[in-house]
């Protein structure tokens, strides 16, 4: 009786055929390869940001105003490290629009339109958060000055909808502050008038000590209280949709008008009237103020992003990685003949 033959394993099998598994090895990864050189080459260029550090925009017409952070977050603009400001601006297809207008990216990528080539845009950038806290705006293309004017493009865009927003909102306080400095103006002179028409009538001196300390008093609540209005006038111009922090404000108007109301009358005349003018003038102070500074944001000028790296060309590609996809290549095809030797000498065969 014949021995039957023993079945060949892998390592019998490649040893038999290693000059065929090499040499399909080779030409397999060099095929690879070469073809790899078929793909155009990418860059990336990157910009680097400062998130948002301090109130900006509108909050800084309420300066020690409470829940002026409530208020920036009613109105979409800075709130302090609020990055994700920046991200979502970043991300908007205001700016996604505005780039592909401004560099004719649909004639660029050969697009149909101008959504599918802000789709294209789209997959070419990446917005991050760095582990320091940056926010990083990367765009990848085939030409390395593109990218790194589309990259700087979106810190521009980033700029001029923020300003622009800032400005349109400042305009819109400006206009509301403008409106109760005239209304304050009025009821002040017709105060004083009042005043001193009723002096001159009845022949009075001036107001006591203790009247003027109960004057005082009024006035600093009605000007606490008037701030509160400011706020809320302000919060109400700007904002599209009801926030809570509106509803506490209108709350913390009704208790000053509760303490207003403890306030004990004046008994006099000539107090009552002294007291209303006192009044007018802490609130006009107040008005004054909160008007100044709107005025200053209207017309200010000034970047609203800080950058820390503007982006560059890059000098070296950032794919493809030409040599991953050699060893790559190489190793799978050694695998694939490898595999292809053994089946071919049945060495995967049941025994």
């Amino acid at each position: 009786m014949m021995a039957e033959n023993p079945r060949p394993t892998l390592l019998m099998a490649v040893r038999e055929r290693l000059g065929q598994v090499l040499l399909y090895t080779v030409i397999a990864s060099a095929l690879v390869t070469a073809a790899s050189f078929l793909i155009p080459n990418s860059y990336t260029a990157s910009a680097v940001l400062l998130p948002p550090t301090r109130n900006q925009g509108i909050l800084s017409l309420l300066p020690g105003i409470e829940g002026a952070s409530e208020l920036g977050r009613a109105i979409g603009l800075g709130v302090e490290h609020d990055t994700d400001l920046y991200v979502g601006v970043l991300r908007s297809r205001t700016i996604n629009r505005a780039l592909v207008d401004r560099f004719r990216l649909d004639s660029l990528y050969h697009a149909r339109d101008r959504e599918r080539a802000g789709r294209t845009l789209t997959s070419h950038t990446s917005i991050t958060l760095t582990s320091e806290g940056f926010v990083r705006v990367a765009v990848t293309e085939h030409g390395s000055q593109l990218a790194a004017d589309l990259a700087n493009a979106y810190v521009d865009e980033l700029d001029r909808f923020l300003r622009l927003n800032t400005n349109s909102s400042a305009r819109r306080s400006r206009v509301f502050l403008e409106q109760r400095l005239d209304e304050t103006h009025q009821t002040l002179a017709a105060a004083e008038d009042s005043l001193r028409d009723y002096q001159v009538s009845q022949r009075m001196p001036a107001v006591g000590a203790e009247v003027e300390r109960t004057a005082n008093a009024a006035a600093d609540l009605m000007a606490q209280k008037a701030l509160r209005e400011i706020e809320l006038g302000t919060l109400e111009s700007v904002a599209r949709s009801s926030n809570p922090r509106a509803e506490e404000l209108r709350n913390e108007i009704r208790q000053f008008d509760s303490e207003i109301a403890k306030i004990p009358p004046a008994s006099l005349g000539v107090a009552r009237l002294f007291r209303e003018v006192k009044i007018q003038e802490k609130i006009l102070m107040v008005l004054t103020e909160q008007y100044e500074n709107a005025r200053v944001m209207e017309l200010r000028d000034l970047p609203s992003v800080e950058v820390v790296d503007r982006a560059m060309p890059p000098e070296r590609k950032s794919r493809p990685r030409r040599g991953f996809i050699a060893a790559a290549a190489l190793v799978m095809a050694f695998g694939a003949n490898v595999t292809l030797a053994g089946l071919r000498a049945g060495a995967f065969r049941d025994a």
